[in-house]
């Protein structure tokens, strides 16, 4: 765990006495949504090809037939810094600076030769008006003379590392999945060219350069090294010297139309006030103010922060990978994540947003349809794990093969979106026919039970992955019957309004009371004796175990226990009936949530970082407002004190991060709309006088208020 990060309102700092730092790199991200690159300093004594790079969303190659890997692009933040022709070692701790308001992510260090010092200011942002850009500027002061020599350019060598499904297992092979096809030079700057060897992807980076104090710049290339210019003065002493970069990056797969060319006469700062201007309209929609707990305020905000700068929010094509674009944990790939843990946050700030991450869905039925296919089922089953064109990724046979509630979930937060914008244009030329299609899927994936009419759900994993291999999963049996009626209404709604669409997906009345009767025939665990709900048919029959025994630090179990071992111990990797109750919370009484609580929390390791934020949503909705604290102070500052020692290793945890708003918007501030409309059952900690935040629903901006005074929401 980590306490060295300090908080402002809009901003975080950190200070350390070296180059590298993981956990600062992952905590410093950066970026605009379309790309980003982890908070690593341009200028290291030695390369660090595999934790330096720049992340482009849906840039993906192979990495064996058929498995992709996020790939880890060359990178144009990248600089070598001589003084009097000697490399320098650092004389003074660096200083970090990521401001929320701007996008400015900072380093302040001083660089020493001898008896000599060179103050540096290195400055980067991505800009979220023109999305292809990238602006560095790299500030020096030199404390005495001496002669300065600065290469600036792209470091050409970034590679992979692949990390194994199995979260046991490491890796220590490397792979460059990007070349290098050629390079121009032109006056103050040039253009690089690569592309990715299987998927062909292309990528562009057009490089251009201002400087003050420097002489021309000199070409240089470096073949699986670097390419760029380097600047040489003899400087006088306290002769302010700068070098402004500009990034200008285009691939082969782009679709934002916020992609741009540079304009002729850019400048770092004037750039930055397009930016600042960008942010302050975000954050006046965006932000969220409570009055009581600044410290508090200001970790949502950089939650806030980081869920915005890892959303490609105007394209379709690609999606939310579990780590955004912080990270190539899990290849980074597509998950439940998104559907579930992040897309409320963007549906009620940005529902343009919420739309490309449905409609990546819609654009990824083929794929799913032959993934129910491949699997012997009818209809659309929607993968586990998928990357940039939909396909399955995941390598773990169990889990890949068992965790169909995915399907069901995506249904559930196209629902949501469908509800929440009235987008009937989306409902009727691409949600209706994914109801249908996963219908036609879960119809296919139930048993039978032999002299009943009910039928069973087997070989299935729900959110809890410590559960094993079990059957009818409460969690994904409630969402399936939920699917149901959405697919029924569906065909409902194209019998009467697209009657062309219902003839073309083959739907009949007959089909339809299949699901209708399918949706009765689920059957839902419950203790016989005291009706209390059950995670499925077999937890209640593992071993009972003491979970410090299991359990002896913050990090996961599966560290110190096999997974055969873990599955058969009565446990909970992260909330799963909770989870339920919380997204669901119609369907079941305040004494069946109190029951739930009381029966699942007290087993539940918390060895997803999904667990702590979905604890502390339950909690809160449901007016438990001391544990919903505990677990909210744990979600709230999971990355930036690492709570659980894998956020420098892995990057940031973009669920927790949504999860976290969910608690605050639908826990603590009781948002709900449940009868269509906008209503507050706030239960705000003792520590908060008051609540604000704005909202989207059905295209109009609402500002939620709660205080002493009461609770309202008003037109904003």
């Amino acid at each position: 765990m980590r306490n060295d990060i300090t908080l402002f309102e809009k901003s975080i700092t950190a200070e350390s006495n070296c180059f590298a730092d993981d956990f600062y790199e992952s905590t410093f991200f950066t970026g605009n949504g379309r790309m980003g690159a982890r908070g690593y300093i341009p200028f290291e004594p030695s390369a660090r090809p595999i934790q330096t790079g720049l992340f482009i969303a849906g840039v993906y190659d192979e990495i064996k037939p058929g498995i992709t890997d996020f790939v880890n692009l060359p990178t144009p933040i990248w600089e070598q810094i001589k003084m009097d022709g000697k490399s320098p070692t650092l004389a003074a701790p660096i200083k970090r600076t990521l401001d929320f308001s701007c996008g400015v992510l900072s380093f302040e260090y001083v660089l020493t030769v001898g008896e000599k010092h060179l103050n540096v200011l290195h400055q980067r942002f991505f800009s979220m008006s023109q999305t292809s850009l990238l602006l560095q500027r790299t500030i020096c002061i030199p404390q005495t003379e001496m002669h300065v020599h600065i290469e600036s350019g792209i470091h050409t060598a970034c590679c992979n590392c692949p990390i194994p499904d199995d979260q046991v297992k490491e890796n220590s092979e490397t792979i460059q999945l990007t070349m290098e096809k050629n390079t121009h030079f032109y006056d103050n700057g040039f253009t690089s060219n690569f592309a990715t060897h299987v998927t062909n992807i292309s990528l562009e980076q057009q490089i251009s350069f201002r400087t003050q104090g420097f002489g021309k710049g000199v070409s240089f290339h470096r073949a699986g090294d670097a390419v760029g210019m380097s600047f040489d003065v003899d400087a006088a002493k306290n002769q302010t010297l700068f070098i402004e970069k500009a990034a200008a990056l285009f691939t082969s797969r782009d679709k934002d139309p916020l992609i741009t060319p540079l304009s002729s006469g850019w400048s770092f700062d004037g750039l930055l006030e397009q930016e600042k201007v960008w942010w302050q309209n975000k954050w006046q929609l965006c932000g969220i103010e409570i009055q009581g707990d600044a410290q508090t305020q200001a970790a949502l905000h950089y939650c806030i922060y980081q869920l915005i700068v890892n959303c490609s929010a105007r394209d379709d094509t690609v999606n939310i990978g579990a780590r955004g674009l912080t990270h190539t944990r899990y290849k980074g790939c597509y998950f439940w994540d998104t559907d579930l843990f992040m897309m409320p946050f963007y549906l009620l700030t940005d529902p343009c947003a919420a739309k490309s991450l449905m409609q990546f869905r819609v654009n990824t039925l083929p794929q799913a349809k032959a993934h129910a296919a491949k699997m012997n089922n009818a209809g659309a089953r929607y993968p586990w794990m998928v990357s940039y064109d939909g396909t399955e990724q995941c390598e773990s046979w169990d889990i890949g093969a068992s965790e169909v509630h995915i399907t069901a979930d995506i249904v559930y937060a196209m629902n949501q979106y469908v509800t929440a914008t009235l987008d009937e244009e989306f409902y009727k030329n691409g949600a209706a026919e994914v109801y249908i299609e996963t219908a036609r899927f879960w119809l296919s994936r139930y048993t039978p039970e032999p002299n009943t009419d009910k039928v069973n759900l087997l070989f299935c994993k729900g959110p809890d992955e410590y559960c094993g291999i079990t059957s009818n999963n409460l969690f994904t049996n409630v969402m399936v019957q939920h699917n149901l009626k959405l697919a029924i209404r569906a065909a409902e709604y194209l019998r009467q309004n697209n009657f062309g669409q219902y003839q073309k997906l083959g739907i009949s009345e007959d089909e339809i009371q299949t699901w209708e009767c399918l949706h009765h025939a689920i059957k839902l665990p419950q203790d016989p004796v005291t009706k209390h709900w059950r995670t499925d048919d077999t937890f209640h029959l593992l071993e009972p175990v003491d979970l410090s025994t299991i359990k002896p630090d913050a990090g996961a179990s599966y560290h110190h226990v096999c997974f055969d071992r873990l599955q058969r111990y009565k446990v909970i990797k992260q909330a799963d009936v909770l989870l339920l109750m919380s997204r669901l919370p119609e369907k079941f009484t305040a004494q069946e949530k109190l029951n739930a609580w009381e029966d699942f929390e007290p087993l539940c390791l918390h060895d997803s970082t999904l667990s702590f934020a979905s604890h502390a949503l339950f909690a809160a909705q449901n007016g438990l407002v001391e544990p919903a604290e505990h677990y909210f102070e744990q979600a709230l500052y999971l990355d930036l004190k690492e709570v659980m020692g894998n956020t420098g290793k892995e990057g940031l945890h973009l669920a927790c991060l949504g999860e976290t708003w969910q608690a605050v918007v639908f826990g603590f501030a009781g948002l709900s709309f449940a009868d269509g409309s906008p209503k507050l059952h706030p239960h705000l900690p003792d520590s908060w006088t008051s609540l604000k935040f704005n909202f989207i629903w059905e295209n109009k901006t609402y500002c939620a208020k709660i205080s002493a005074d009461g609770a309202s929401i008003t037109l904003w």
